[in-house]
Parts: structure tokens; C-alpha cells; sequence
């Protein structure tokens, strides 16, 4: 299921389709559909250039980084940080792996928030398809360099994807009794995370990090198509897709069990998700 969904995922948002839809393109050429191919182009030239301005990128995170504002009043439990990449054997941390870019941001975010309610902060993220260091290894590495004390941080390292980030994460933190967490990812991954969290059984707060918008007014520059554009339109369109999927796992599993209840106590749901913890799995 986890390899089935990372394969299709890559197709479905840039520059997976975009690749697609030039090999169709090609494919078409060949077979002489002037009509067709031509359509194929113009599609593919419009939808290329729109994610990569500024205008499009807005277009696409601005739903998803304006779902949860940033909180005034925080009070939890754990501050729970997702992992979201590293770059394995990164010369400058010795050969051990360094984090994202953008799991940097939401590190400091913790940092931030961890010298304010001063709680345990849990990272989650483990070794996706390469033999290398897990992200919660590095993550911990970064959050101790920053001055957080090592006792203070909790390491998830078996989780690859954000539905186990959260199964992963509840089957530490229920056997010290803890539902109610401050959940610190990027802005645009924050709506998936907070639906999947709640679906795991946790009162979540959302801290959201890492904005991508620029909350000032467009310039002729917003205009002009650039790499950066269309990585965080790329970032937007993998969330909804990944939303999408969610909610099709989920209905999946109530046609499954044809469940009258609101909740799944066992069976379909915990092994599709390989959960082995004793809480219940909501499904909303």
C-alpha cells in the first residue's frame, strides 16, 4: 500500500503529470493526431507555466496555509514536530544525515514554542527508501544543538509517511497518557496532518511553520515563471492529493466493516495501517 501510493503520487502532481502528459504528447505525434497533440501542448505549456508564478503557487497554498492560523493560546501535552526529508550523509554534519530545509523551520518553530510551555517534544520520522540515519535521529541532533536537553526529546524513528507519523506517535504517547498535542509541521501540510491526527485519537493544536506565501502585494515579477514556484505549487497539489487519498482509506474502511459507529475499535482500518496500539482509530 505505502510503495502503491508513493508511485501514483509521483504521477498525479508537477512534474510527474507534466512528464505524463509529454509522453502522451509524444506518443500521439507518433500516431499522427495533430488535433489531439496539439491540445496536449497547449495544456501542458499553460498548466507549466501557471504553477511556476507566484499567482498559481498562491492559488494552491493559500487554502491550505490559511486553514489554521497560528494560535494565540497554546496548552497541550507534547509538542509533536513532523519530519518531512533529509539529505543522507551531508558533509557538513559528518557524514550523518542533515534535515530539510524546510524541517528546519518547523524545528525552530518547536524551539520557539518549547521555551514558551516548556513540554517534551516528540519528533517523528524514520529512513524512507534509503539505508541511512532516520529523520528523528537528525531531527533530535538539530533540537539539541539548538539547547534543547537531550532528556527532553522523544525520538518516532519507523514512521514514512504522514498517516504513520500519527499511528507511530500514539503508540508512545498513550502509555504516558497523552492525547492532547501541539502539532508543528509546515503551514501547507497542516490541514492532512491535523484530519489524520484527530482520525488517530489526538486533541490537536496546530502550530503551523514554514509559510510559503508572501503576504504582500503582486509585481510584475509575481508574473514571471520560477523553479521555486512550481516546487511549493508541487508541495500544495501533493497535499491535496494526499487529502483526497485519506478520505478515500477512510471510506474504504466504512464500506468495508459497514460500521454504524463512528469509530473502529480493530480490524481493517489498524491493518491497513499497520497499527498495533490499543486506542481507538476515529474515522470522521
Amino acid at each position: 500500500m505505502f510503495l502503491i501510493s508513493k508511485t501514483l503520487g509521483v504521477f498525479l502532481i508537477p512534474p510527474g503529470i507534466l512528464i505524463f502528459l509529454l509522453l502522451t504528447l509524444i506518443f500521439f505525434l507518433i500516431k499522427k493526431k495533430i488535433r489531439i497533440s496539439l491540445i496536449l501542448s497547449v495544456t501542458t505549456l499553460i498548466l507549466l507555466y501557471f504553477f511556476s508564478t507566484e499567482v498559481g503557487k498562491n492559488v494552491v497554498l493559500s487554502p491550505l496555509e490559511n486553514g489554521y492560523p497560528f494560535p494565540k493560546e497554546i496548552n497541550c501535552q507534547e509538542i509533536v514536530v513532523l519530519g518531512g526529508g533529509v539529505i543522507p550523509h551531508s558533509p557538513d554534519e559528518n557524514n550523518r544525515a542533515s534535515v530539510d530545509p524546510k524541517v528546519a523551520k518547523r524545528l525552530y518553530t518547536a524551539f520557539k514554542l518549547w521555551k514558551r510551555i516548556k513540554k517534551p517534544i516528540l519528533v517523528s520520522g524514520g529512513s524512507v527508501f534509503r539505508n541511512s540515519e532516520s529523520e528523528a535521529s537528525a531531527m533530535k541532533r538539530f533540537l539539541v544543538e539548538l539547547g534543547i536537553p537531550e532528556d527532553e526529546i522523544i525520538e518516532e524513528k519507523k514512521s514514512r509517511n504522514t498517516l504513520e507519523n500519527a499511528l507511530f506517535t500514539r503508540e508512545i504517547l498513550e502509555t504516558e497518557g497523552i492525547d492532547k498535542i501541539c502539532l508543528v509541521t509546515s503551514a501547507f501540510h497542516m490541514p492532512r496532518s491535523v484530519l489524520i491526527f484527530k482520525t488517530a485519537g489526538f486533541k490537536v493544536i496546530p502550530v503551523p511553520s514554514d509559510y510559503r506565501i508572501f503576504r504582500t502585494p503582486y509585481s510584475w515579477y509575481s508574473f514571471l515563471p520560477a523553479p521555486s514556484y512550481l516546487r511549493d505549487s508541487m508541495f500544495g497539489i501533493r497535499e491535496y492529493v494526499g487529502i483526497l487519498y485519506f478520505e478515500l482509506i477512510q471510506r474504504w474502511c466504512k464500506n468495508k466493516k459497514k460500521w454504524n459507529t463512528s469509530v473502529i475499535n480493530n480490524g481493517t482500518m489498524r491493518d491497513l495501517l499497520g497499527y498495533s496500539g490499543t486506542r481507538n482509530i476515529r474515522i470522521l
